[in-house]
This record gives structure tokens, sequence and C-alpha cells, in this order.
């Protein structure tokens, strides 16, 4: 039985995209930009984008030359409930000043999920006003990821193709589902 999951993505703070290196795909420090910048000063509310499940909410501290130096993060997948042999999207919230949800919390859409700052890898902002920021990304996934195995390097996608628009996730239930054994997944 085929079921699909219509999502409408909204910005998750209400400031301007840092045009200064902010953008997805601008080259930094010898890599590409994976998310968008918004120029939001300390202590902005941060929002869930669309509704879902937080799947991480964590530290990734920075450290010289590491990857992903992400700080204070959040990630949330909003096609909980989709088999995990299937596609997945998630929102990544991050240099956050602070966390107030935690991992299994079911959020909605415009819910406050932190508060912006300049956690984790600043290189690019050291030295400037503009240091406070949301770093916003969107992983497309062909299947679940776990999150405490390891961090994606594919799948980014630029989140302009995402916000402001109807995304639509098919999915197949398993067979045991399909005759209405077992538990179902519920979205």
């Amino acid at each position: 039985m085929k079921k699909t999951v219509k999502l409408y993505f909204e910005k998750p703070v209400n400031a301007k995209i840092n045009m200064d290196g902010g953008q997805f795909g601008d080259a930094r420090h010898g890599r590409t930009h994976k998310g968008l910048d918004y120029s939001a000063p300390p202590n902005t509310d941060v929002k869930a984008s669309e509704k879902g499940k937080v799947v991480y909410s964590g530290n990734r501290p920075y450290s010289p030359g590491g990857d992903n130096n992400l700080g204070n993060t959040i990630v949330i997948d909003h096609t909980d409930g989709v088999p995990e042999d299937q596609r997945h999207i998630y929102t990544v919230y991050a240099h956050l000043n602070t966390r107030s949800v935690s991992v299994d919390r079911k959020v909605s859409q415009g819910e406050t999920i932190g508060a912006s700052g300049n956690s984790g890898m600043k290189a690019a902002y050291e030295g400037k006003k503009s240091g406070f920021h949301l770093h916003f990304e969107v992983i497309d996934s062909a299947t679940k990821m776990d999150w405490n195995m390891g961090w994606p390097r594919e799948n980014r996608k630029n989140p302009i193709g995402y916000l402001d628009r109807i995304t639509t996730v098919g999915y197949e239930l398993p067979d045991d589902k399909k005759t209405g054994t077992g538990v179902g997944f519920p979205i």
C-alpha cells in the first residue's frame, strides 16, 4: 500500500540569509558550505521548520581541522514513521547557544527548539560582529539515518529548494503492515 507525507517547510528564524559566505554551495576553508546561514542575533528563537521527531540533540564541538564542527545542534526527522529503508527528510539547526528539545521529542511546526548562537566552528566569523548566526540545512536521504553512527557527507540539499513549498514523500508499507497486523506507522 502506497502512502504519502506532505511537508511544508518554513524559515526557522525571522532573519535574513547571510549573503557574505552564508549561502549553500559557497566555498569556505577549502570546502563547500552545505547549508544556509541566517544572520540571527544572539539568543534569537529558532523554530522547527516543520513538524517531526528530534533524532539528534547534542554538541559537535570545534576541533582544529575538524569536519562538521556545528556546536550545539538539533536534527529533526520530518518523516518519522516511514519505514527505515525508504526516503527520510531531516533538517539540521546548528551553532545554537541553547537547545530546548531532546531526542525522541515530537515537535510541532513553529515550536521553539533552541536559540541562535555561535557554538562550534566559527572561523569564518572570528573577529566579526556578525558571528552569531543559525546554520540551517536539509538532508534528503534514501533511507533512515543513524545519527549516532556518523555524520552524513552526502544527501545534503539546498534548503531554499524546500522552503515555502510542498514536498511530498511517497512510501510503501511493509507487507506485515498491509494486512493490518503489527504496529502501524502513524505520521
